[in-house]
């Protein structure tokens, strides 16, 4: 833990050029985020032939993959004791990787087939996930301050959402250019990723110490032990459901996206559609973080998913040709956006400290994993059964116009992702960790952790 770590809430914990150093990480891995999610399984369906059930289990498949790899990357980097500090180590070695496999799996040869696909798509989420669950648990140890946390996670949410942009600006200028195909934009994308990813690693690894600590390191993982504390661990179970149910919910619409918008509603540029999506987010992110302070973490994230389900209620309402209304839809949808994006890492700060609380152990990275974990299997369970359900409505992956089979991919679109995060909506408001509870949490772990430095001194 370093110095400054248990000063009042009201001084920072480390210089503003190490906080936005750490959130230039996030740029670069958002980046990429949303090519997966939105432009992989149209491209490798749409131009490589490849069928759009096997596309869904091979996604299924690397998912799992991902979330099986996930504790174990938590678990090591919260035991891990080098010159370098815990993180940074498992940062620099995933970018690499994830590099490698950006080059692969977005600019794939002609004639690829489905195991080609599946085997670099596993290295992409295996190198995504070194660095993020490093990178939040790096971000979550920080500072040990419940407003400072909201700071910290805005400032990684800005960069990541920058990212975005950019993984929508770049396809909506390739894709303006005549003849461009969904392959010129992937290959457009690692262009970049090769680019700003080492960049921003590098400049985190020397801008941002990496915070030690006085308490012991997690001893060997033991399931049955990690499920106990889990258990009474109330407020990170709260948010363990709504990430699973928001991200089922989120990337079920998601997946379909590009479908809808290209045959429901007929827009002939989805990139610009997804500039203005995350231009909103942008610009969304002060007033997520001034309600956080305002009205406490999770009433803040209620309101951002309320009035989500709302914006997707109302797409259900568009027909063809409502172009601008399902832009201002997007827009609405892009200003929640931070809300689901920024509020939860901060609370998962605030429920690592319980479990230190509860085991007497810094174990964030763990607690990152699990979440890390419980997003994978949202995003597979979503993706799955989005193209899944494309499948059995028999849906035209190059293109399609039939009116009964546009009107059932309009209500999994719009209406089955609103009803499912009204279940996540219900779950945030459950959530009971607040400013002052969580300031009489952290009088006990100082205290404890500055015997702990007492005992190693003599």
């Amino acid at each position: 833990m370093s110095k400054n770590a248990t000063t009042s809430p009201a001084r920072a914990s480390h210089p503003r050029s190490a906080i936005w150093a750490f959130g230039f990480v996030g740029l670069p891995m958002a980046t990429i985020s949303l090519p997966l999610a939105i432009y992989l399984a149209p491209f490798y369906a749409g131009e490589m032939g490849l069928p759009l059930a096997a596309l869904a289990t091979a996604m299924l498949l690397g998912r799992i993959l991902d979330f099986l790899v996930d504790p174990f990357i938590g678990y090591a980097s919260d035991r891990l004791r080098t010159p370098y500090g815990r993180r940074k180590p498992f940062i620099v070695v995933g970018a690499a990787v994830l590099l490698v496999a950006t080059h692969y799996l977005f600019r794939p040869p002609q004639g690829v087939g489905l195991v080609y696909f599946m085997g670099w798509l596993a290295v992409m989420y295996i190198g995504n996930s070194l660095v993020s669950v490093a990178h939040r648990a790096w971000g979550a140890e920080l500072s040990p301050h419940y407003d400072e946390r909201t700071h910290i996670s805005s400032v990684r949410q800005y960069f990541a959402t920058a990212g975005l942009i950019a993984s929508t600006l770049v396809p909506a200028l390739v894709l303006g250019q005549q003849g461009a195909k969904s392959a010129d934009v992937l290959g457009s994308l690692a262009t970049l990723m090769w680019i700003v990813l080492p960049i921003a690693v590098a400049t985190g690894m020397w801008l941002t110490p990496d915070v030690q600590t006085s308490l012991r390191p997690s001893e060997p993982f033991n399931l049955k032990d990690s499920v106990r504390a889990l258990r009474r661990n109330a407020p990170l179970r709260v948010i363990l459901l709504v990430l699973l149910i928001g991200f089922s919910a989120e990337t079920f619409r998601q997946t379909m996206t590009v479908f809808y918008a290209r045959d429901v509603i007929g827009v002939k540029n989805l990139g610009m559609v997804y500039v203005y999506f995350f231009i909103a987010a942008f610009v969304g992110l002060p007033f997520w973080r001034y309600m956080a302070r305002r009205v406490s973490k999770h009433k803040a994230l209620a309101v951002g998913i309320g009035l989500s389900i709302l914006a997707n209620l109302c797409l259900f309402f568009l027909i063809k040709g409502d172009s601008l209304a399902f832009t201002a839809l997007f827009v609405v949808k892009g200003f929640c956006f931070g809300s689901m994006e920024m509020v939860p890492g901060a609370m998962l700060a605030d429920a690592a400290d319980v479990d230190t609380a509860i085991t007497r152990k810094q174990r964030a990275g763990l607690m990152f994993a699990m979440a890390g974990v419980v997003v994978n299997v949202g995003q597979a369970i979503g993706q799955f059964l989005s193209l899944t359900a494309l499948d059995l409505i028999g849906y035209h992956a190059a293109g399609e116009t039939v009116p009964e089979v546009l009107h059932n991919a309009s209500i999994l679109y719009a209406l089955v992702p609103s009803v499912v995060m009204s279940l996540a909506l219900l779950m945030a408001l459950r959530y009971r960790l607040t400013a002052t509870r969580h300031a009489r949490l952290r009088i006990g772990i100082d205290r404890r952790i500055a015997r702990a430095g007492a005992q190693q001194v003599v």
